[in-house]
């Protein structure tokens, strides 16, 4: 027999003898086991209370103190400043007492029936002047009028509008004095009287030049590039100088472009009249950055990438200029072959302010003499 069968065989045997043991033994116990017995209640004696144990102090614990040292700050960075370039700021100028329109009988009115016209006329000049007026700035009273509501040709007293709109858009926060302002190609193009703005000087120019040149050197391209700069086109502008012109009671104003280059083609030029320019000037002379502008005999328009000089602006009223009239301190000329020499100018002499405006004369000598006349006679009625 094999080994391995006899160990099988031996450990069978073992369990099986366990087994039986088992059963014998849980047999036995089964016999034997009887139900317990109740215990009789001990008897109740009665005793003294035992006393309360004493509480049991705990040991005291002796913790040593510990010593901890505050961590020395860490000192803070020494504040780094910026230099900052202080600039001077030029105060503002203060602002006069100028009427506005008041629809009284012998003063600008704003309340006149509508006579624009889309009549185009071969020429509007006379001598000494097609149209003129003089009204006293302080109350709106027309000290002297000659034709003052027969048609002519402003030329480039149309950019006191165009002024008069970028200041009040400057006012409203829409626009601001030190804006970029971008030139395009149209804008370059622009020929007449300008400062030969180029796409190349794109973003290189302010408001604040571009109204420089306006206004002191009547630049053509300088209007174009405000005009779109505020209303982003040309057409756009002129429509809010229209609508500005009939807000203000300009009743036989059109405008056409935000410079008064007259357009050809046959097509009208821009066209007003002496009365609605005094209207328009007392409008600009409400703010009084006109003056500070149309008052400047000498400005310099900055460097660009293309240009190694500065442009030099000068003014073309004469009687602010090179020829100067006592107290007067500004607005504009206008010229083109259709409509003549014009000028709308003001004076000051004490608190006294006078307006006066010429449109059509032959040429600028006549027109200057004209005006200084005007204005003398606006002085001596207010005496």
């Amino acid at each position: 027999m094999k080994k391995s069968n006899v160990t099988f065989i031996a450990a069978a045997l073992i369990a099986l003898h366990v087994l039986i043991f088992f059963v014998v033994i849980g047999t036995k116990g089964g016999k034997d086991e009887k139900p317990p017995v109740a215990a009789k209640p001990a008897p109740t004696r009665t005793t003294a209370a035992a006393p309360a144990p004493r509480p049991i102090a705990p040991p005291a614990l002796n913790v040593p103190a510990l010593k901890l040292a505050a961590p020395a700050p860490t000192p803070s960075p020494a504040p780094v400043v910026m230099p900052v370039e202080v600039v001077e700021m030029k105060a503002p100028e203060p602002r006069e007492n100028i009427a506005a329109t008041r629809n009284i009988d012998g003063y600008l009115r704003s309340d006149r029936s509508n006579r624009r016209t889309r009549q185009v006329f071969s020429e509007l000049k006379n001598d000494p002047y097609q149209s003129a007026i003089v009204v006293d700035a302080r109350t709106g009273k027309i000290l002297y009028e000659n034709r003052a509501a027969v048609y002519s040709y402003p030329a480039s007293i149309t950019k006191l509008m165009t002024l008069l709109i970028v200041l009040e858009q400057i006012d409203a926060g829409v626009v601001q004095l030190d804006d970029k302002v971008k030139i395009t190609q149209d804008i370059a193009g622009i020929g007449g009287s300008g400062v030969y703005l180029d796409v190349r000087e794109s973003g290189n120019y302010t408001v604040h030049n571009m109204i420089e040149a306006l206004m002191i050197h009547s630049a053509n391209d300088s209007a174009s590039a405000l005009a779109v700069h505020v209303a982003g086109s040309t057409d756009a502008f002129v429509d809010m100088m229209n609508q500005r012109a009939r807000e203000l009671g300009m009743n036989s104003t059109t405008y056409h472009s935000p410079h008064g280059l007259p357009p050809g083609n046959g097509l009208q030029p821009d066209i007003s009249t002496a009365y609605d320019v005094a209207i328009l000037s007392l409008a600009a002379l409400k703010h009084p950055e006109t003056l500070s502008y149309t008052g400047t005999k000498l400005a310099w328009l900055p460097l660009s990438p293309i240009r190694k000089e500065k442009f030099m602006l000068a003014n073309r009223n004469a009687l602010v200029g090179k020829n100067p009239y006592q107290g007067c301190d500004g607005l504009k000329t206008g010229y083109h072959a259709k409509g003549g020499s014009s000028l709308t100018a003001t004076a000051k002499r004490g608190d006294q302010r006078v307006v006066a405006v010429a449109l059509g004369c032959p040429d600028k000598n006549v027109r200057d003499k004209a005006i200084r006349g005007l204005l003398d006679k606006g002085f001596a009625a207010l005496k």
